[in-house]
């Protein structure tokens, strides 16, 4: 655990290359079925954007993030770890009333290196904690954690009703230590027609970049939707 108890994760190297494993699958063939459930945006003839929150180590944060998104009539999706919400469930219905919630594992393992029982229990346990506590079910929507996953881990999640794993078009970079406001407004507000951007539940500095980037989407005339809407519910 690092600082104030957030969890030190391998953030250096994962980021960077979910786009580039995807490019190389496709021109590859290989693995063909994990590439064929892959999402990384929406529809492009819609113009429409999904705002996405990963992890959840600070609650508050959180509650800040989902009360400006509701003050701009502005919906989210938000992929938090069960053992998160399960410290503190009372904080996390309230802070996630209205909001789409996906699955992004109980405890936040790179999946590929787990075996298959073990990914069968953080994506079924985190489905089970989840939606006892918000009292509604979630999106069959699975983000792996630091975006790795393999044919494994998409035949496991379909046969527990998840079809598509989902990615990002665009990434803040809000969990580096040097993100700036305005480095995070930048490439937050990058996105066009269907783009999934990608931030994260605790950072100060989403909070702070947060009313800048749905005032540019929402000047631009887009709509900030669930992926719930985006991707529809299945």
């Amino acid at each position: 655990m690092g600082a104030r108890g957030m969890p030190v994760r391998r953030r250096s190297a994962w980021r960077a290359w979910p786009l580039l494993v995807l490019a190389v699958v496709l021109a590859s063939g290989a693995p063909a079925e994990a590439a064929s459930t892959t999402v990384q945006a929406g529809p492009t003839t819609r113009h429409e954007v999904a705002l996405t929150f990963d992890d959840g180590w600070d609650v508050v944060a959180c509650a800040r993030i989902t009360s400006m998104l509701r003050a701009n009539g502005a919906v989210g999706t938000f992929f938090i770890n069960g053992v998160y919400v399960n410290g503190a469930p009372a904080a996390w219905r309230s802070a996630l009333r209205g909001m789409d919630v996906g699955n992004h594992t109980r405890a936040h393992p790179d999946l590929t290196k787990l075996s298959s029982a073990e990914i069968r229990h953080q994506i079924a346990s985190n489905e089970k904690v989840i939606e006892k506590i918000l009292r509604r079910p979630m999106l069959k929507l699975l983000r792996p954690p630091y975006g790795s996953y393999d044919d494994r881990v998409v035949r496991i999640a379909r046969s527990l009703g998840y079809r598509r794993i989902v990615l990002w078009s665009n990434d803040t970079l809000d969990w580096m230590p040097s993100a700036t406001v305005s480095g995070v407004v930048s490439r937050g507000t990058a996105g066009g027609n269907g783009a999934i951007v990608l931030m994260h539940c605790g950072p100060q500095v989403t909070v702070r970049a947060l009313p800048a980037i749905i005032r540019s989407y929402q000047r631009r005339g887009y709509r900030l939707v669930g992926l719930g809407h985006l991707l529809g519910r299945h």
